[in-house]
C-alpha cells in the first residue's frame, strides 16, 4: 500500500482551496453574464402564444394558462383580460403516499372528516394513527488502510405517529435491526475472524414523546385567539439538534417550551425556546470507542431564531450542562444565513467552555464554519464550498454515537453512512484542525437522479502534528417509482502516515 506524507498531501489541499475559490466565485459570475446575453436574444418559445406545457432545461414542466395572441399590442386592454376558454392543467394526478399502516382519516386523503371527540377542555380530537418508515439494505466494502471490512448490512427506521388533533400528537421511533453504535443485522464477509451472520435485533424505543400547543388544548383560555397562548411544548425522549448538529445532536429525555411568531421592529418572526434535559446524554464528539450512554445530567438551554429586515435568518443557542459524572460546561452557538446576490451563505460560530480543566469528553475551544453555494444559471445544479476551523478543542454538548463529528454536515467525505461499519473518509477528531469540502451536485432525468462529486481536505494548525488528509468521493441516487431509491457511494482518501483508504457501497432504500 502507498504511504502518504506531508509533502504529497498539503500542496494538494492548498490547490483544492484555490480551485474552490475559482469555481464558487468566478464561474457563477461568468455564467450570469452569459445568461444575461442569452436573455437578450429572441426566444423561440416566446413567439408561440398558446396555452400548453413547456419543457424547461431541468426536465420539469411549466404551464402557461393564457398568452396574448400573436401581434397584440401590449397597451391593448384585451391583452390584460383572462381567457374565457377552460385550459386543463396538463400535469398528471399525483397519487397520495400510502403509509404501511393507517387508522382513521386517510393521510393526505379526501372525503368526509370524522366528527371527533370533545374533551373536557372543549378541544375537539380527531385521532388517526400512522406507521411509516424506511428500510435500507447495502453491500459495502471499507478499507481504512489497516483493515478491510466487507459486509451486507440492513437498517429499518420505523416511525409511529398518533395524531390527536392538528397540533397534538404522540410519536415513537425504533431501529429494530441495528443500534446506534455500529451494530447491524446482516452478514460479515471480511475480516474472516469475525462470525458471518450478524444480528442486532432489538425492541428499544429510540424516541417517544408528546407534543402539543397550550392554546389548542385549552381553547377556552382565548376564545377570540387574540392573546399570547400559542405556546408549543414537547416532553419525552426526542432529538435535540442545535446549530445544524454542531453544538448538539443527541436523543435525550427532555422538555421544551416554545413561543413562536413574535414580531418586533426589524424582525418579522422570532421563535424562542427554553428546554431542560435530564437523561440519556452522550457527552463529547464521539472520539471515544465507548461513549457514555444513558448518562444522567441537568441540561438547561435557551434557543432563539429570527427572520430580520436585513433579509437573513439569525440563530442563537445557549446551553449549560451540570454533570455529576463529568465536567460542567457552557456551550454557545450563533449563526447567520443569507443570500448575497447569487451566493447562498451560512456562517456559524460555536464555543465550548468547561468549568475547570475539562476532560476527554468536555473540551475548551471555538469552531468556525462557512458554507457557500450557488445554483448555476439555467439549471438546478449546485456548486458548494464549505470550510471549518477548530481552534483548540471544541466539543459538542452531546452527540449520538451514530452522528459522527461536529462537522459531519460539511460534506459527504465527513458524513457517516449510518449503518454497519462503513467509515468516514475524513472523519478523524477535529482538534486544532482546518478543513474543507468542495462539491458539485447535479440533477439528471429531471429530479429523479442526483450525482455528487466532492473533493475535501484537512490539516492540523499545529506544526508538530502530521494529520493532513485529502480525499475524493462520489454519490449517485436514482428513484424508481415513489418508494424505491438506488444509492451508490465511493471514495478514495489518504492521510499522513497511513495507507490509502477506500470505500465502495451499493444500497437499496424502500420508503413506506
Amino acid at each position: 500500500m502507498l504511504s502518504l506524507n506531508r509533502i504529497t498531501i498539503k500542496p494538494l489541499f492548498e490547490a483544492s482551496c484555490w480551485i474552490a475559490l475559482f469555481t464558487v466565485f468566478v464561474c457563477p459570475s461568468q455564467a450570469a453574464q452569459e445568461s444575461q446575453q442569452v436573455n437578450k436574444l429572441p426566444s423561440v418559445s416566446s413567439t408561440h402564444y398558446q396555452a400548453g406545457q413547456t419543457t424547461i432545461s431541468e426536465g420539469r414542466t411549466s404551464v402557461d394558462f393564457y398568452h396574448r395572441p400573436t401581434g397584440t399590442a401590449l397597451n391593448d386592454k384585451a391583452s390584460l383580460l383572462l381567457s374565457d376558454k377552460v385550459v386543463p392543467y396538463p400535469a398528471t394526478t399525483v397519487e397520495r403516499p400510502r403509509p404501511l399502516l393507517e387508522l382513521g382519516d386517510p393521510f393526505l386523503g379526501n372525503g368526509t372528516i370524522q366528527p371527533g371527540v370533545k374533551t373536557p377542555t372543549s378541544q375537539m380530537l380527531q385521532p388517526w394513527f400512522l406507521i411509516f418508515g424506511t428500510f435500507r439494505s447495502a453491500v459495502q466494502s471499507y478499507d481504512n488502510g489497516d483493515r478491510n471490512t466487507v459486509e451486507w448490512a440492513n437498517r429499518l427506521d420505523l416511525n409511529g405517529n398518533l395524531n390527536l388533533s392538528g397540533t397534538e400528537r404522540v410519536f415513537f421511533y425504533m431501529r429494530p435491526l441495528d443500534g446506534q453504535a455500529g451494530g447491524y443485522s446482516g452478514y460479515n464477509f471480511e475480516p474472516n475472524n469475525t462470525d458471518g451472520w450478524q444480528d442486532d435485533f432489538n425492541a428499544r424505543l429510540t424516541k417517544l414523546y408528546f407534543e402539543g400547543e397550550l392554546g389548542e388544548i385549552f381553547p377556552g383560555l382565548d376564545p377570540t385567539d387574540s392573546h399570547a397562548y400559542d405556546v408549543g411544548f414537547s416532553i419525552g425522549r426526542q432529538r435535540l439538534q442545535l446549530q445544524d448538529g454542531m453544538l448538539m445532536n443527541d436523543i435525550v429525555d427532555m422538555i421544551g417550551i416554545t413561543r413562536n411568531s413574535l414580531v418586533f421592529d426589524g424582525i418579522s418572526n422570532l421563535r424562542i425556546t427554553g428546554l431542560y434535559g435530564w437523561n440519556n446524554v452522550n457527552r463529547g464528539n464521539n472520539a471515544l470507542v465507548n461513549n457514555n450512554h444513558e448518562h444522567s445530567v441537568n441540561l438547561f438551554g435557551f434557543e432563539a431564531e429570527a427572520d430580520t429586515a436585513l433579509n437573513n435568518t439569525l440563530s442563537l443557542d445557549l446551553l449549560y450542562v451540570d454533570d455529576d459524572h463529568d465536567k460542567n460546561a457552557w456551550y454557545v452557538g450563533a449563526a447567520s444565513t443569507q443570500r448575497f446576490s447569487w451566493l447562498n451563505s451560512t456562517f456559524r460560530i460555536n464555543a465550548s467552555i468547561p468549568e475547570g480543566n475539562g476532560s476527554q469528553t468536555v473540551g475548551s475551544g471555538v469552531l468556525l464554519l462557512s458554507q457557500l453555494s450557488n445554483t448555476l444559471s439555467s439549471t438546478d445544479n449546485i456548486v458548494y464550498f464549505n470550510t471549518f476551523l477548530d481552534i483548540d478543542r471544541f466539543t459538542s454538548a452531546a452527540r449520538s454515537p451514530d452522528q459522527g463529528s461536529p462537522v459531519a454536515n460539511l460534506g459527504i467525505l465527513y458524513a457517516p453512512i449510518g449503518m454497519g461499519r462503513y467509515g468516514m473518509p475524513l472523519g478523524r477528531p477535529i482538534d486544532d484542525t482546518i478543513g474543507t469540502a468542495i462539491g458539485y451536485q447535479m440533477f439528471l432525468d429531471g429530479i429523479d437522479s442526483q450525482l455528487i462529486f466532492e473533493i475535501g481536505g484537512r490539516t492540523s494548525t499545529q506544526s508538530n502534528r502530521d494529520e493532513s488528509g485529502i480525499g475524493v468521493g462520489a454519490r449517485y441516487q436514482h428513484t424508481f417509482g415513489t418508494h424505491h431509491v438506488l444509492r451508490l457511494d465511493s471514495f478514495v482518501a489518504g492521510q499522513e502516515n497511513q495507507d490509502i483508504a477506500y470505500g465502495l457501497r451499493t444500497e437499496w432504500m424502500v420508503k413506506f
